[in-house]
Parts: C-alpha cells; sequence; structure tokens
C-alpha cells in the first residue's frame, strides 16, 4: 500500500542537520509528506546535503506557525515520545501500533509527531495525539537522535506496508472537528463545575484520551457536542432561575 496519507510533523526542530537526514529517511521509505511547525532552523545547505534525494522533500514541506493549523485536514495523530509515567502512561511500542496507523492510512490522513532535539513533545503537544509511539531502547540509552526516530518509523510504516493489506476502519472525524468539540465540552464542563479552572487541563486531557481510544467519527461528535450544547442550556437556565430567586 501507499504511505502518501501519512505526514511526519516535526515540532520545533532545531539542527538544519536533522531536517535534511529525516527527509533523506522519509525518501528511502517511499514518504514525502514532510511539516515543519516552528522551526527553530532554517534548511541550509548542510540539511540539503544530508537529504541526498530527499531534497524536493525539503522544498515542499510547508512551514505552520502552530501545531493545531499543522494538524487540519489530518483524522489520526500519533506522537512519539521516549519519556514515560503522568500524561505518556499510556505508550505503545512502534512495532504494535503500526497496523492500526495503516489502516487508517489506506483512506484517511494521518499525522506522525517528533518533538524537538532536547525536550521531545510537551503536554500541550500530546494532548492532540490520539496515541503515542515509543521506540524501545536499551536502558542505557533510551534517548534517540531526531531523524534517527523519524527513520525508524518510516522503515516500520514501510515494512508494514508491504506485509499486510489495510483492515477497514471508521472514518474517522477530521481533527478540527474534535477539537471543536472539545473545547465545547471542555466550556461546558466548566459552566456546570465538573471542570474547575485548577484542574481542566488534567481532566480534559483524561477525556481526550479516553475518546480517542474510540475513533470518533463525525457522527459521534456532532451527538457530543449536542450533549454540551444542553449542558450550556441546562447551566445557563438553572443560573436564570438562582438569579430570579435571589431577586425577590
Amino acid at each position: 500500500m501507499s504511505l502518501q496519507n501519512i505526514a511526519i510533523i516535526l515540532i520545533r526542530p532545531k539542527h538544519p542537520g536533522n531536517l535534511g537526514s529525516a527527509a533523506r529517511a522519509m525518501f528511502n521509505m517511499g514518504m514525502d509528506r514532510l511539516v515543519l511547525v516552528s522551526p527553530q532552523c532554517t534548511i541550509t545547505e548542510e540539511s540539503y546535503r544530508l537529504a541526498k534525494g530527499g531534497k524536493s522533500i525539503l522544498d515542499s514541506a510547508p512551514t505552520c506557525r502552530s501545531l493545531k493549523s499543522a494538524l487540519r485536514g489530518l483524522h489520526f495523530v500519533a506522537g512519539t515520545t521516549g519519556k514515560s509515567g503522568g500524561y505518556r502512561a499510556a505508550t505503545r511500542s512502534l512495532r504494535s501500533l503500526v497496523p492500526r496507523l495503516l489502516d487508517y492510512a489506506a483512506r484517511q490522513k494521518v499525522g506522525i509527531l517528533f518533538g524537538p532535539e532536547d525536550t521531545g513533545l510537551t503536554d500541550e503537544d500530546l494532548q492532540y495525539c490520539q496515541a503515542l509511539i515509543r521506540i524501545p531502547t536499551h536502558y542505557r540509552a533510551p534517548s534517540i537522535n531526531l531523524a534517527q526516530a523519524v527513520m525508524l518509523v518510516c522503515y516500520e510504516l514501510y515494512m508494514g506496508s508491504l506485509a499486510r493489506d489495510p483492515c477497514p476502519v471508521p472514518k474517522l472525524a477530521p481533527i478540527q472537528q474534535v477539537e471543536a468539540m472539545y473545547d465545547q465540552l471542555e466550556d461546558s464542563l466548566l459552566k456546570i463545575g465538573f471542570l474547575h479552572p485548577q484542574n481542566a487541563r488534567h481532566m480534559m486531557f483524561a477525556l481526550r484520551r479516553m475518546l480517542g481510544r474510540a475513533g470518533l467519527e463525525s457522527s459521534d461528535v456532532g451527538i457530543l457536542r449536542g450533549i454540551a450544547r444542553q449542558i450550556a442550556w441546562y447551566a445557563k437556565a438553572a443560573k436564570s432561575c438562582e438569579d430570579s430567586g435571589s431577586q425577590k
């Protein structure tokens, strides 16, 4: 199967050499959709030198000012992380997740996120991910160079694409629809006191993780947004009654 529906998204990359090496890795494995988010470096001669046959990938790579804008048009997003615990508790090994990524990529747009070289993906970056990828390494050297991580992911995707035909999967709602739903849910849950400003981020991350596992379709998003609207209406009506009572 083709890997053209999979985008490699580099968030705040710092070194021009890694841009070129990542492009070369993609070119070697038949992938060409590279996206740069708020890069901290420019594409230089070093980038082109290391890209070899992947120079055109660098030339065609769009630069986005925010991750949210980079995700427009995608249906499934996975993030890579070498850390564990906290928001990263539900990681899966790269090889075990490849079949799922390929099934979605057969007919839908998939993005794979890579964080900056020194820190990796932040908690804010991770909130957009429906799955977290862990690349197994020896315990003495758990950290992998950015371009190496891109190479490993592209290799596993390429090998997986040769070994099997994709299985039918639901058509997921576009990321922008899902994000609008989460914004509406958070606002409604704050209004009824289920969420509090001091814990809203933590609770919303848990909610995102739960719903992300479900693989939401557009109809699912519509139902959840309808629930959120009804919650907001009820909260407004309850407040109106409360205000009326206090004026008597």
